[in-house]
């Protein structure tokens, strides 16, 4: 917990009400702090609500972001179940009714190792993979399971962003097929990695798996394939189309592989 004369100092700070994150070095370490932030646009979600649009296949709609109070109030309970569940994520130190104080966590993007040699990307994108696993495996999901919300630190994979809340439209076993799609969807299109090496990073992950998620990501494949058929290449196109493409090239190709090997 911070002392009084922390908590003031951050009361005072003009950075988080104008930015609204701020990183702050107080007696007790650096922290975060958070201001509310305004109810999200929709046009964040582009790529997302698209694809579940032109898929027509729920779990891969956005999660409604609320904003405000609301979404501060979110972020703590949801930080505050995964930390009893044991999953990484930054400490609360402190809440008031316009900010959070977080603990700073020292590490990298998991998004920008993905790019780097495929002696650095692919323990990186393994890593993610199985830092996944176990958060599912302790009863809990993310939501906003992108790599650029993954740090790779000291203790492991530590996760950001909690505002949002997929149990409140959808079942559990949904969020955290959810989640593996919106990971993938992130990290296939860049990481620099031979397509063999990724396939079998993958095929060992999701052999640990539940039955009943397996069973929505396979429902989603099948609505997914036919968008391997997108361009490939980021110009013209930008990044959101490749995004997809990749994700169905993949997960299209594991899908047959899987099939006939079993």
């Amino acid at each position: 917990m911070l002392s009084v004369e922390s908590v003031q100092r951050i009361e005072m700070s003009p950075g988080w009400r104008r930015h609204r994150v701020e990183i702050l070095d107080v007696a007790e370490g650096r922290v975060v702090v958070k201001g509310q932030r305004p109810p999200r646009s929709a046009a964040r979600f582009w790529l997302m609500s698209s694809l579940a649009r032109v898929v027509r296949h729920p779990l891969l709609r956005p999660v409604p972001a609320p904003g405000g109070a609301a979404a501060q109030a979110t972020e703590l309970r949801r930080l505050q179940a995964l930390a009893r569940s044991g999953v990484p994520v930054p400490a609360v130190l402190h809440q008031a009714p316009d900010f959070i104080v977080l603990s700073h966590v020292d590490g990298v993007p998991l998004s920008a190792l993905l790019t780097d040699t495929p002696e650095v990307a692919l323990p990186a994108f393994e890593r993610g993979l199985r830092g996944l696993a176990q958060v599912h495996a302790a009863g809990q999901y993310l939501s906003q399971a992108f790599a650029r919300n993954m740090l790779l630190s000291d203790p492991g994979v530590v996760y950001l962003d909690f505002e949002d809340d997929p149990l409140e439209v959808m079942s559990l076993a949904d969020a955290q097929a959810r989640d593996w799609l919106a990971y993938l969807l992130s990290a296939l299109w860049c990481v620099n990695v031979p397509r063999a090496q990724v396939l079998q990073a993958w095929s060992e992950v999701q052999a640990s798996i539940s039955v009943e998620v397996r069973q929505r990501i396979g429902g989603a494949i099948e609505r997914l394939a036919w968008l391997r058929h997108l361009p490939n290449r980021r110009d013209p196109w930008g990044r959101n189309i490749i995004s997809l493409q990749a994700l169905a090239d993949f997960l299209t190709d594991w899908h047959s592989s899987h099939s006939v090997s079993s």
